[in-house]
This record gives C-alpha cells, sequence and structure tokens, in this order.
C-alpha cells in the first residue's frame, strides 16, 4: 500500500512573532533611556555601575538576537520589500500581510520624520484594521477606503508606543494621526513607491495638523485624501 499523502502544512502567521520581538527590543530601549535619564551612570559607584550598563547589554542583546531571529523567518515567508497592494485590491495576492508590513514600516519612517527617539508598531493590529475595513465587502472610492483605514488603524493599537524628546512639540494624538494620514496618502499615490513618498507625504500632512486633528468623521478624511492626493 503506498504511504498515504502527508497533508501540507497550513501558513504560518508570523505577525504575533514579530510584534514579541520587537516588543522585547522596545522595553529594553525604554527601559534603558528611563534609567539614564532616572540615574546616570556617573552618579553610580563604580561597580553599580558597571552591573547596570551590563544589564542592559543583556536586555538589549536579547532584544536583537529575538528581532532577527524571526525577521529572518519573516523573510524567508514574505517578501517584506513587497509593496502594499492598491487600496482597491483586498483580495491581492497576500493583500492583508503586504499591507500590514508596509503600514508598520511606514509608520515608524514617518514617526521618525517628525522626531520620536522609538516606535514600537504592529503588524497584527494592522492586519486586524484592514480585515476590519474591508470585511463587509462595501467598497468605496480611493480616497473613502483611505479614510476608513485611518480610523481602523487609529483605533486598532496600530501604534502601541513611542518615545519622544523632551523638546516634542506634537502631542501622542496629533503624532498619531499625522503619522497614520501620510502613511495612506503616500500609498494612496503609489503604492509600489510609497516609501520614497513618505517624506513629502509626512510634510503634506503637517501642514494638514490642524484639520486632520479636527476630522472626527471617513468623510472629512476621504475629502483631505481626494483634495491632497495629487500633491505628493
Amino acid at each position: 500500500m503506498p504511504p498515504r499523502p502527508t497533508p501540507p502544512f497550513p501558513p504560518i502567521d508570523v505577525a504575533p512573532l514579530i510584534d514579541m520581538a520587537r516588543s522585547l527590543r522596545f522595553v529594553a530601549e525604554r527601559s534603558g533611556r528611563t534609567l539614564k535619564n532616572s540615574l546616570p551612570g556617573d552618579a553610580l559607584p563604580a561597580p553599580a555601575a558597571r552591573l547596570a550598563d551590563g544589564a542592559l547589554t543583556r536586555a538589549l542583546r536579547l532584544g536583537d538576537t529575538a528581532q532577527r531571529g524571526v525577521s529572518g523567518l519573516a523573510h524567508m515567508l514574505l517578501n517584506r520589500d513587497a509593496p502594499p497592494p492598491p487600496l482597491t485590491a483586498p483580495d491581492a495576492d497576500q493583500a492583508e500581510r503586504r499591507f500590514a508590513a508596509a503600514a508598520h514600516d511606514g509608520l515608524r519612517l514617518a514617526l521618525f520624520r517628525l522626531g520620536a527617539e522609538g516606535v514600537l508598531a504592529s503588524e497584527t493590529a494592522a492586519r486586524q484594521a484592514w480585515r476590519q475595513v474591508f470585511s463587509a465587502g462595501a467598497m468605496g472610492s480611493e480616497g473613502e477606503t483611505a479614510a476608513a483605514l485611518v480610523l481602523a488603524l487609529d483605533t486598532s493599537g496600530a501604534l502601541r508606543e513611542t518615545l519622544w524628546p523632551d523638546t516634542a512639540t506634537l502631542s501622542l494624538a496629533e503624532a498619531r494621526r499625522i503619522a497614520i494620514f501620510a502613511v495612506l496618502l503616500a500609498m494612496l499615490d503609489d503604492p509600489a513607491d510609497f516609501r520614497l513618498r513618505l517624506d513629502a507625504s509626512v510634510d503634506i500632512a503637517c501642514a494638514l495638523r490642524d484639520d486632520l486633528c479636527a476630522a472626527a468623521d471617513a468623510a472629512a478624511l476621504a475629502t483631505l485624501f481626494e483634495e491632497f492626493r495629487t500633491h505628493v
């Protein structure tokens, strides 16, 4: 009797693993910054300072090792350099994963351009936001879809935490809305080239700061997308 065929393994969802590894790294960075700000090493006796530095170094190394290992797995299973799908193509190949990976990278880049010193974003939450918008099956215009994704990302926890310098002038809510809008504006303009257009999108979003923060519904955001999508 010939051997029974082995059933195929289900696809591995690495997004939660990636998020966990990034969280380890972020916690280590945040702890190190907090310790240095509250108790500088030069204020400690030499033995205590060496112990503190050693503990922080080990924590950062643990976070780096975890992130490298899981990121390597993610690259094998999914081309992270693939562009996000067009916002009108929710059924494109691996659309949800591609959007989440691009949204994560874009949010980090946008927030660093706004002055953040550390960013923890979640691909899992970005995927949930994509799923939430398209689960109903109703398709609006590209501007309306982008607006719905802004609101979904804003409330999904796609941006978990950020570290800011003491001189920061943006509130967390303002920075989050500006960054999310900028990422979707760049994707709307040209999904295949959105990373190169992100700086210009952030500049436009900053100029629209008051309008973005006052926009309480998808209709107002959709109007801004349709007006400024060709300005990137």
